[in-house]
């Protein structure tokens, strides 16, 4: 295995100087190591056939192809998605794609990340097309596992997990007071243009459990992302605000979220200004990058909390 990196350009979010000294309490892990070994696709790859056959759901499951050195197998994914050695995939499919759609690219094998794509899967299997669904909000090493099996990849699938669980392993939660932190992942996707939060039911909220924390957002009965209010949020009493660095211009800027996000900023995160801001993926696929995020994460709380 060979380790790759990924820059990312974010021209329209610089930590300057300046702000540095306005918001000492602000993280920027959007420049952490974006993925662990990368298996290449010139390395055998087993008994797993040649060619591209698959049609990958969500950016989760092409995060873990990738790493198992499969992303020459991949026909189809989601377009808005940065990975090494994925830019020549035949082509790019929706959450809501069709039936029609996705027969006439002629797959071997479909992968669904949500039950949004059930209906999809039970159409194709029922053309005979081989299908499964790896649901998004399962444990990241548990989705390693499972596509690794379907990909005929399961040593490497084991070798992934292992470097994942050591990393999951070598964190020490962070208290104030005695408590665990509160986190929220704030956010202007999954509800039109309103503000969110990430509750149960998410990528996210594996993360923040996995560091020791407490997802504020599903501490008050919250699941996916929602619409939040002001009361809600005074509610959640975050500690810590997070949020992923792809989101960023859409509040503005740091200052933006302070200023518009509903009731934050009278919340001990806003009065704080405690925020984390992270890499896309690491906050929204947990797949193979989740140790990597879940000990940058830890390690970014320790900087705050010391």
């Amino acid at each position: 295995m060979r380790p790759h990196t990924l820059s990312i350009a974010c021209a329209a979010v610089v930590f300057s100087t300046a702000f540095a000294h306005a918001f000492a309490a602000a993280v920027d892990l959007s420049g952490e190591t974006p993925y662990p070994q990368l298996y290449q696709p010139s390395e055998p790859v087993g008994t797993a056939p040649a060619g591209r056959d698959v049609v990958l759901l969500g950016a989760d499951l092409v995060e873990i192809a990738v790493a198992l050195g499969a992303a020459d197998r991949v026909l189809a994914r989601p377009a808005d998605i940065e990975l090494p050695g994925i830019d020549d995939t035949p082509h790019k499919v929706r959450e809501w794609a069709g039936v029609e759609g996705v027969l006439a690219m002629r797959p071997q094998l479909v992968v669904g990340s949500t039950v949004i794509n059930q209906r999809l899967l039970d159409g194709l299997a029922g053309l005979g097309i081989r299908t499964d669904l790896i649901d998004r909000t399962l444990p990241a090493t548990e989705k390693v596992s499972r596509l690794a099996a379907l990909l005929g990849l399961e040593e490497r699938g084991e070798k992934l997990i292992v470097a994942m669980e050591a990393d999951y392993k070598a964190i020490e939660p962070v208290t104030v007071d005695g408590r665990p932190l509160r986190i929220v992942h704030a956010s202007k996707m999954g509800a039109g243009t309103s503000f969110t939060a990430g509750g149960a039911e998410t990528a996210v909220h594996n993360l923040i459990l996995r560091v020791g924390a407490l997802n504020a957002a599903a501490e008050v009965g919250r699941d996916r992302y929602r619409p939040v209010t002001p009361e809600g949020m005074i509610l959640m009493a975050p500690d810590v605000i997070l949020i992923s660095e792809k989101e960023l211009p859409a509040f503005g800027d740091l200052d933006g979220i302070w200023d518009a996000y509903p009731g934050i900023a009278l919340t001990p995160a806003g009065r704080n200004r405690n925020v984390i801001v992270m890499r896309e993926l690491h906050v929204r696929a947990d797949a193979t990058s989740s140790g990597i995020a879940t000990r940058a994460l830890s390690r970014a709380l320790h900087e705050m909390f010391p």
